[in-house]
């Protein structure tokens, strides 16, 4: 039987950088929660594209904007604005009140990430960055010099400061001991402070291992970040615009940031991102750097979050991404009862995950992938992070009750899988 997917991996994929080990498939078209490769056959996407298409694939009134956009305006240089990002920031602006928000509008996570920090430095006067140890802030020189690849940068990033991130896997408060990371945090402070410009954090710690530091523990950072005038600046790449249940999951901390990132889910597909200066602490008198880069302040980009921004409130997606993260739950719970390779089902609206666990086995990359490709073969895409030791979710907005029952069917088939190899 002719397979498309290999011909045209074989005929065209020698033309691509080899940065991954890339899948046996070609997509060739989605609709919803669901894709198509070149042989026809259809997948399950639970992790909406890379945890960006919000509204679920080929959405046909994103499209529609899009065209609407680009019959429109391309383009505008960097000192020039549009209608669309002026009523887009004002809309942000309203929505995050305890921010007192004001947003440029970049193309992605790192960038953004890149943006915030930069600002950070040169309104702090000081060099220095810390961050989790697990955390991911991007792939730029910078950004990664700050994430969990930080030790293969080279040249090496100076005055890059660590702590370890709380290791919590629920919700709720319960055992869950933080004193250790605190004492940590206030170390590096009190020995570096003179050195240190912010702290930037995922507050839920995704490519790390799905860690989800509770309230308490960001409410002491907050506090000693004021205590030694460090600016706290949350990445909310993943977490942001709904997903967990609030525009933004500070939201859901009762912790307001000095800067908030945003990107993915925020662009329904396409490359946007966002940065959030707090007003209050952040003030006009201090922005006396300028930037400039090719795609700020796009009307396209400023349209479509303005598009995804009306669609939350109007579709009541807050609630409803609330509601299905315990159907996602519901799904893990039930598995773990039948499957012992399963553990710590956990999860905040629409982003969970689970960890896999083998008797005997330390060094979980080759496992996951292993899991990785069973559920390809039954036609399910899924990624792991934690070196392979944990599986993470974080599907589209609009995923159906049709979809999650397809998920736990093809989860159990790739498990049972699993445990006869």
């Amino acid at each position: 039987m002719q397979n498309r997917n290999l011909e045209m991996l074989e005929k065209y994929g020698q033309f691509l950088l080899p940065v991954l080990p890339f899948r046996d498939i070609v997509i060739t078209r989605g609709k919803g929660s669901t894709i198509t490769d070149a042989n026809g056959d259809t997948y399950l996407d639970v992790n909406s594209g890379q945890y960006c298409a919000a509204l679920g694939h080929s959405n046909p009134e994103v499209a529609s904007l899009l065209l609407k956009i680009a019959n429109k305006i391309q383009d505008t240089d960097t000192a020039t604005l549009s209608e669309e990002v002026l009523l887009c920031a004002e809309k942000l602006h309203h929505l995050t009140p305890e921010m007192n928000s004001r947003i440029i509008f970049l193309s992605t996570g790192a960038e953004a990430n890149e943006c915030a920090l930069r600002y950070a430095k040169h309104i702090k006067e000081r060099p220095g960055i810390i961050a989790f140890e697990q955390g991911y802030h991007g792939l730029t020189h910078g950004t990664a010099g700050y994430s969990m690849s930080r030790h293969r940068i080279r040249p090496p990033l100076p005055h890059s400061y660590t702590i370890s991130a709380p290791q919590h896997f629920g919700t709720e408060p319960g055992d869950f001991q933080i004193e250790e990371q605190l004492s940590q945090f206030k170390d590096v402070l009190a020995k570096y402070a003179d050195q240190i410009a912010a702290a930037i954090f995922e507050p839920i710690v995704s490519g790390g291992g799905m860690i989800f530091p509770d309230a308490r523990f960001f409410k002491r950072i907050r506090e000693l970040c004021n205590q030694f005038d460090v600016f706290m600046v949350f990445d909310e790449c993943q977490t942001g615009f709904g997903r967990t249940g609030k525009l933004f999951h500070y939201q859901n901390l009762g912790v307001v940031p000095d800067f908030v990132v945003a990107a993915k889910a925020i662009g329904l597909g396409y490359p946007v991102a966002c940065v959030l200066a707090n007003g209050h602490t952040v003030t006009h008198e201090h922005f006396l750097m300028q930037h400039y880069s090719s795609h700020q302040n796009e009307p396209f980009a400023a349209a479509l979050m303005a598009f995804g921004l009306d669609t939350i409130q109007s579709q009541g997606l807050l609630e409803s991404n609330v509601a299905k993260g315990q159907k996602l739950l519901g799904i893990f719970n039930r598995l773990e009862k039948s499957f012992n390779c399963i553990r710590n089902g956990r999860g905040v609206g629409l982003m969970g995950g689970f960890d896999l666990f083998v008797e005997g086995v330390d060094d979980y990359r080759a496992t996951g992938t292993r899991f990785c490709n069973l559920a390809l073969e039954n036609k399910l895409l899924l990624q792991h992070c934690n070196n392979g030791r944990t599986i993470r979710f974080l599907p589209n907005f609009y995923i159906s009750d049709d979809d999650f029952r397809m998920l736990e069917s093809k989860l159990n088939c790739t498990l049972q899988a699993f445990l006869s190899e």
